[in-house]
């Protein structure tokens, strides 16, 4: 074959075999509306999230009782809904026991299981500390990805430096590569510093960092220039592959663990929120027409009854809460594997594509 039927030129590359989506940057840019939905769906606080759907179900209870649509008057009016808000609870009992038995799961094994766990991570480590020359590999996740990307980011460089003197061609498809990366490296390495595993800050990088679509474009550096490439650039080349696979698997499993680990501790909110609200809701229910009887200020059983109903929906609004970003980060990362992408983005979020012949 030869050397001009082994190239295909750039406006080709960006053509169908381009990816055409890609994860957002680290920190989303655009409207006010894009940042929103950034803080709803990923990076808000989840316990201020469920706050505020609370507060719009206390104001909403407010509105229908002023319209008469609940009467606090009415005994049976309120014991009946929270009889219903009561039964509604039940199964999430159902809901805590399934996510323990799914977290649980992963922790029980036999000695051979958990033997080869140790090994398959010994084998892991010893890799990682071949491929970016740091040993002992760091045990904290944040700064184990760092090192990974750091090594990553120098490798690259280093291509662009051994490409300096390559045909025209190649330099420009090595700088375009370098040029796009660097900046995503240079910014997710300075979030990771300092950073502890368990915040969102670190998974936010574990997220967006695209190395499916940077595997791509060192794949296709790789073969549209095989001929034309020094030892040297392919050397770079294939140590640019080996890190960003190294990148994808850690990424994998430390966004794997932090799911294990936000399940859990909605499992344990809903067992705190869930006991005293079934408590509570029980209460009313038995004791509701009583308090009517003590005849206080109407004002008095208006902020009764709409804080029962508000209390009642707090086991749903911390499932809410918790499993939309759950469900999101699942749905984002379901088919980022090695060079497919698929990401899925979220609402009013603007993907980049590839290559740079779209950016312009």
């Amino acid at each position: 074959m030869s050397d001009e039927s082994a190239r295909r030129p750039r406006d080709e590359i960006a053509g169908d075999d381009a990816p055409q989506s890609q994860p957002d940057p680290l920190v989303g840019t655009g409207s006010r509306v894009d940042a929103w939905f950034h803080w709803l769906y990923l990076h808000g606080d989840r316990r201020v999230i469920s706050g505020a759907i609370l507060a719009g179900v206390f104001v909403a209870s407010l509105l229908l009782i002023r319209v008469d649509l609940i009467t606090p008057a009415e005994a049976g009016d309120v014991t009946a809904i929270s009889a219903a808000l009561v039964g509604g609870m039940l199964p999430f009992i159902t809901v805590v026991l399934a996510i323990n038995q799914l977290i649980l799961s992963e922790e029980f094994g036999t000695t051979g299981a958990f033997f080869e766990r140790l090994e398959a991570t010994r084998d892991f480590r010893r890799t990682i500390e071949s491929h970016t020359g740091y040993r002992p590999s760091p045990v904290e996740p944040s700064e184990f990805l760092r090192t990974l990307i750091e090594a990553k980011r120098r490798t690259a460089l280093g291509l662009q430096n051994v490409c300096r003197d390559a045909d025209p061609e190649i330099r420009d498809d090595v700088d375009e590569f370098v040029s796009t990366t660097a900046p995503r490296d240079d910014e997710a390495i300075d979030t990771l510093e300092d950073a502890s595993f368990g915040s969102f800050v670190v998974i936010s990088v574990i997220l967006h960092y695209n190395d499916p679509w940077q595997l791509q474009e060192v794949r296709k550096i790789r073969e549209y220039h095989r001929y034309g490439l020094s030892d040297a650039a392919a050397d770079q080349l294939e140590r640019l592959e080996d890190l960003l696979g190294d990148i994808h698997v850690a990424r994998q499993y430390f966004k794997t663990v932090y799911m294990q680990q936000e399940l859990a501790d909605l499992s344990k909110i809903l067992l705190y929120v869930g006991f005293p609200t079934l408590l509570g809701g029980a209460f009313i229910i038995v004791s509701y027409g009583n308090l009517l009887a003590l005849e206080l200020h109407p004002y008095v059983y208006v902020l009764v009854v709409s804080a029962t109903i508000t209390a009642l929906f707090s086991p749903f609004a911390v499932l809410l809460a918790y499993v939309l970003r759950i469900a999101t980060i699942a749905r984002r990362t379901a088919a980022d594997f090695g060079p497919f992408v698929l990401q899925q983005q979220l609402p009013q979020e603007e993907l980049e594509t590839s290559d740079a012949s779209e950016r312009e």
